[in-house]
């Protein structure tokens, strides 16, 4: 049964993406029908539905959608960019420290993903950046911070470890994801020779004469209710340790009775396919957990690890399985239980962190291929702003993939140079 549990979780990902169907709920079935091959009974199979993780999705993914419904957020957004005109020489560093910021201030990380590669590109290409650069470095941003222990990625992930018996590494996975992807930026800015601006030849690049995002009217009191309710949400679950989700949605509440936003605009603005996505491989790998399918992948893993390929192998493979899955939902809660008997078998050459950081950035390296959001956000704003041909848009699409495969290779080996080490004292 080890072997047929672990081929259902390949199946159903296989599934899913040939028929273009929702991973998740093809793993809620799949669960079922495994825990009736394995004899699990149903009232297990259930016990295993994540319910913890799917209040902390939803809440913090319905308090946002009300943040986005308003536009507090992107006018907040507009706001940080439009005052950055004075340093152009500085704005590809200023992308990369906003976004971060404003993914820290909106812990959904929809933001930083969503809103702001259009902003970000538009007001670069003015400069006379290239704005594939400026759109690489906003994502990259947003995947700096993305892990803070407010935010539903981290959250999230903390849980996995958690469950998975480790203890709170929430501060070391936040700095790691920083270092990792700062390091990610500076390449890109060299990859990119951002020192060069204007390098497009006149007239090969037209900025759409609509596409100027810069609209600065004053904050109206739903937008700054939306805003004050966003500081409390951070403080209380900072500082007060108050469940994620159940915050999120008491603040929702405040927000939905102070008519700060349409009640149905905000459900419709959940992203229920993310939540399905999370939920559904989360209960199917719980099933799979019990008939030993995870630990015949760790067994695989170590037969094939060593002192030196063991982080890379963890991080590429993290890598890939994101290419095809959310992070949080297949590589994260996948491999995370696989770490302490993968690091056993191979000596102990890391700590648990050093681990579970790899697995954590090399799922999320994925973020800026054209097939993931990030990357596919920067493509949709790349078309919006600059009309291009179909070639053109190849080009862009073929730059963006490639730019993910490099930083999942550099994420798969920088373990091994012992830097989120560096943290390891805090």
């Amino acid at each position: 049964m080890e072997i047929i549990s672990l081929l259902s979780l390949i199946f159903v990902i296989a599934l899913g993406i040939y028929t273009k169907k929702n991973i998740g709920i093809l793993s809620l079935a799949m669960a079922i029908v495994l825990g009736m091959i394995g004899g699990i009974s149903s009232n297990d199979v259930v016990a295993g539905f994540p319910t913890s993780l799917f209040l902390n999705l939803f809440g913090m993914f319905f308090f946002f959608a009300i943040a986005q419904n308003n536009g507090s957020l992107e006018l907040l957004s507009k706001k940080l960019f439009a005052s950055l005109g004075r340093y152009a020489t500085l704005y590809p560093l200023m992308v990369f420290l906003v976004s971060a910021f404003i993914t820290v201030v909106d812990p959904g990380g929809l933001t930083g993903y969503v809103v702001l590669p259009a902003i970000t590109m538009s007001v670069g290409y003015q400069m006379g950046y290239n704005p594939i650069l400026i759109g690489v470095l906003t994502i990259f941003g947003a995947n700096a911070t993305l892990m803070t222990p407010v935010g539903v990625f981290g959250n999230t992930a903390n849980l996995i470890i958690e469950d998975a018996g480790f203890p709170n590494y929430a501060t070391q996975i936040l700095l790691n994801g920083a270092i990792l992807f700062s390091i990610a930026g500076i390449l890109a800015y060299i990859g990119f020779r951002g020192w060069k601006r204007n390098q497009h030849p006149g007239g090969m690049l037209t900025l759409d004469g609509n596409a100027d995002p810069i609209d600065l009217p004053v904050f109206n009191g739903k937008q700054k209710l939306t805003l004050l309710m966003l500081v409390l949400m951070i403080i209380a679950i900072m500082f007060l340790k108050t469940h994620a989700g159940f915050t999120a949605l008491f603040f929702s509440i405040i927000l939905l009775l102070a008519k700060s936003a349409d009640e149905k605009d905000a459900f419709l603005g959940v992203p229920w396919e993310t939540i399905f996505l999370c939920i559904g491989i989360g209960n199917l790998l719980s099933v799979i957990d019990s008939l030993g399918g995870l630990s015949l992948l760790a067994s695989l893993l170590s037969s094939i690890s060593t002192e030196w390929t063991l982080a890379p192998l963890l991080g590429v493979t993290s890598s890939i399985m994101s290419f095809f899955s959310l992070a949080i939902a297949g590589p994260i809660p996948t491999l995370i239980p696989t770490i302490e008997a993968l690091n056993a078998s191979s000596g102990n050459p890391f700590l648990d962190m050093e681990l579970i950081s790899t697995v954590i950035n090399g799922g999320f390296t994925a973020a800026i291929s054209p097939l993931s959001l990030g990357g596919a956000m920067v493509l949709a704003a790349y078309g919006t702003l600059f009309k291009p041909s179909a070639e053109e848009r190849t080009k862009v699409f073929n730059k963006l993939f490639l730019v993910a495969i490099g930083i999942s290779i550099i994420a798969g080996t920088l373990a091994n140079t012992s830097i989120y080490k560096i943290t390891a004292g805090l």
